[in-house]
Order: C-alpha cells, then sequence, then structure tokens
C-alpha cells in the first residue's frame, strides 16, 4: 500500500513541475481517484480529498501535494541552480531526494502527442485536449490553456510538446484512476516556498533508490 502511494505522489508531483512557469502564481487542483479493484478501491478511499498546489515565479517552481490519510510530498526546482528536490512524507516514512535538472531531456521513442481540435472551458479559460500516449503509461488526457505560457525547458520529456498549461489531467495507472482539475488559478506567490533545502528529519535517497521502493507492484 505504501508503495502504491509513493508512486502515485510521485506521479503528481512531477507530471506538472516543468509546466510550471508561467510568470507568477499558483494553481489549485483538485485529484480524485477510483478502481475497480476492491484493493486499489481502498487505497483510493484513503487518498480522498487529495490537493495539489503549484507555485511558479520565473526559473523557479514548487509542487506540494496532499494525499489525504496517505501523506504528502513537495518537490521544488531551481532552472538557475539545474536542480529539483524532493521530499515525502509517507504513511510516517520520511525520504528525500535530488537529482539535476536537464536542458533538454530526451523523448522516449514509444510517445506520441496529439493535440485535438477538441476545447472547453475551465476556470474561464479555453482549454484544447491533449492525448498523450505510450506504452508504459497508456494514454493521458490532458486539457492545457495557451492563455497562460508554460516553461518547458523542465524535467518532463513530453512537456515541450503540450503549448501551454494544463488545468486538467487524467490517466490509469497499476489499476487506480487519477483526474487533477484546476479549482483556483492566483497571481502572488511569496519567494520563501522556493528554498531548495530539505527540511530536517528526512532520510537523503538516490533517484533511483525511490524508482525501487515505487516499483514490483
Amino acid at each position: 500500500m505504501k508503495k502504491i502511494a509513493l508512486l502515485v505522489c510521485l506521479f503528481a508531483s512531477t507530471t506538472l513541475v516543468s509546466f510550471a512557469q508561467m510568470k507568477k502564481g499558483a494553481v489549485t487542483y483538485d485529484m480524485n481517484f477510483s478502481s475497480d479493484n476492491p484493493e486499489m478501491g481502498m487505497i483510493s478511499s484513503m487518498m480522498a480529498g487529495s490537493k495539489m498546489t503549484m507555485y511558479f515565479t520565473p526559473g523557479k517552481s514548487r509542487t506540494d501535494v496532499s494525499m489525504g490519510m496517505m501523506g504528502t510530498t513537495t518537490t521544488v526546482s531551481d532552472q538557475k541552480a539545474k536542480k529539483s528536490v524532493t521530499w515525502v512524507d509517507m504513511m510516517g516514512t520520511k525520504y528525500a531526494t535530488e537529482t539535476v535538472l536537464e536542458e533538454n531531456p530526451p523523448k522516449p521513442e514509444d510517445q506520441t502527442v496529439e493535440i485535438t481540435t477538441e476545447t472547453k472551458e475551465i476556470l474561464g479559460y479555453v482549454c484544447t485536449k491533449a492525448l498523450i500516449t505510450s506504452a508504459e503509461a497508456g494514454v493521458m488526457t490532458v486539457w492545457f490553456t495557451k492563455d497562460i505560457q508554460a516553461f518547458t525547458g523542465g524535467q518532463n520529456y513530453y512537456n515541450s510538446s503540450i503549448p501551454g498549461l494544463p488545468l486538467s489531467i487524467s490517466m490509469s495507472t497499476n489499476e487506480i484512476n487519477i483526474e487533477m482539475v484546476a479549482t483556483k488559478v492566483e497571481k502572488k506567490v511569496s519567494k520563501k516556498l522556493f528554498s531548495t533545502k530539505i527540511p530536517e528529519g528526512y532520510e537523503i535517497k538516490t533517484a533511483e533508490e525511490l524508482k525501487e521502493m515505487g516499483g514490483g507492484m
């Protein structure tokens, strides 16, 4: 159960982080989970009420994820320092890791991005539907707005193909359906939020060690 929660938490914190550079502000998302698998359904219920807030200012971003009863995760990225730090408090266990930001991360050969002509409005922004397909993750549906331009030189390879800020993302992974929908957009943010100093009490892990913790499910 802890491994699954860690995987979902890391997915949420990294999916939007490299979109996180308009000029300055914050976007809050509601996160909903569901599953037809009884065991996964129990985990989904423990994550009820989950939220994610993405803060951004030129060259820096922060994503805070609260996963209901399961725990929290925070990711802070600094473009100038070329690094990203993540700390996770999951069911009483605390881990942290630091990674190097790549300017031009490679794109997997098996991934395709289709930007459709379908549109809808979210929080007053006109959003366009995009479908991201890969052998590993299946199909991810993204609704993005071109009215909020996004920095694309960050961490997730598929982001450079999406010309705007996602206000809705949905996908299925490990028998859990995940949906994130923006509920609030703010234009002010405190500079103090972008410190890359890892808080005390967290055990430092490598990115490979965290991947192993989230694997085998």
